[in-house]
């Protein structure tokens, strides 16, 4: 028989996030990505 070696210490829910937003356009995405989020 397999026992089990990993113990199970602690449970809890993930922290909250903050709400997204949404865009009416790619072209909208595209300069919050760069100009806002800086990741393009």
């Amino acid at each position: 028989s397999l026992a089990s070696t990993n113990k199970t210490l602690k449970v809890e829910a993930p922290a909250a996030r903050s709400a997204g937003i949404k865009v009416k356009s790619v072209a909208e995405l595209v300069e919050k990505l760069k100009n806002e989020a800086k990741v393009i």
